[in-house]
C-alpha cells in the first residue's frame, strides 16, 4: 500500500521522515526531477532503491545533504568544491567527491567516491529539519528509461513499490542536475544538466 501526500501539506516532511526512519522508501520532488529516497544509514532501504529502480549495482547512487556540515561527514571537501557550492548550492549541481568517514559502499558501488548536492526544493529543505542523515537521490524512473515529469505517471510507476509518494504535481522539463567530478584530479563535467558547462567554467 502506497500513501500519497501533497508536498505543500504542512505535515508532509514529518510524515516522510517517519517513513524513512523506519527503513522505508519514498518518492519525493526536487527542483530537477522526482527522486527515490532512503536514508543512507539503512542498508536494507538502499538495497530496495536499487531493486525498485532496476539499477545495476555497479552504478553509484547520488545523495542529498542538508548543509556543508553534513557533506563533511561523508566526503572530503576542497577549495574547488567550496567555490562551486557557494555559487550553485542549493541547486541543480551534483559534485563527486572522495568519501570520508563511513558510508555504505553500496552507495558508492565500491568506487570510494560519492555524488552529492544540496537541493533547493522547499519540501527537501523542510524534510532535512526532521532527518539527520543524507538521503538517496536517484531519479524516480526505471533504470535506462526517460525522465518522469508527470505526477500521475509517478504514481502509476511506483504505487505498491514505495511506502510514500510526495506529490508536487508535474515538474517542468528538466535534464537533471549537472554532474562535476572533483575526485578525478582535474575537474571533469560528467553530465551537463540544467546548469550549462559555460556557467561552470569560471568556477572550475
Amino acid at each position: 500500500m502506497t500513501e500519497v501526500i501533497k508536498a505543500e501539506d504542512p505535515v508532509s516532511p514529518e510524515r516522510a521522515a517517519g517513513v524513512l526512519e523506519k527503513g522505508g522508501v519514498i518518492v519525493y520532488p526536487t527542483e530537477t526531477l522526482y527522486g527515490i529516497g532512503a536514508l543512507v544509514t539503512s542498508a536494507a532501504a538502499v538495497e530496495r532503491v536499487f531493486e525498485i529502480k532496476g539499477r545495476p549495482k555497479y552504478m553509484p547512487i547520488p545523495v542529498l545533504v542538508r548543509d556543508l556540515r553534513m557533506l563533511g561527514s561523508i566526503a572530503e571537501t576542497s577549495p574547488a568544491a567550496e567555490r562551486l557550492a557557494g555559487k550553485f548550492w542549493p541547486g541543480a549541481l551534483t559534485i563527486i567527491l572522495e568519501v570520508s568517514g563511513e558510508l555504505n559502499p553500496i552507495i558508492t558501488s565500491g568506487t570510494g567516491k560519492v555524488a552529492v548536492r544540496i537541493s533547493a526544493h522547499p519540501f527537501v529543505s523542510r524534510l532535512f529539519e526532521y532527518i539527520d542523515a543524507p538521503l538517496t537521490s536517484t531519479s524516480a524512473n526505471p533504470s535506462g528509461a526517460g525522465n518522469i515529469l508527470e505526477s500521475s505517471y509517478i504514481y502509476e510507476t511506483f504505487r505498491g513499490k514505495v511506502e510514500l509518494i510526495i506529490d508536487s504535481g508535474n515538474i517542468p522539463p528538466s535534464k537533471g542536475s549537472t554532474i562535476v567530478d572533483l575526485a578525478a584530479g582535474s575537474p571533469r563535467i560528467v553530465r551537463e544538466g540544467d546548469i550549462s558547462s559555460r556557467e561552470l567554467k569560471e568556477y572550475l
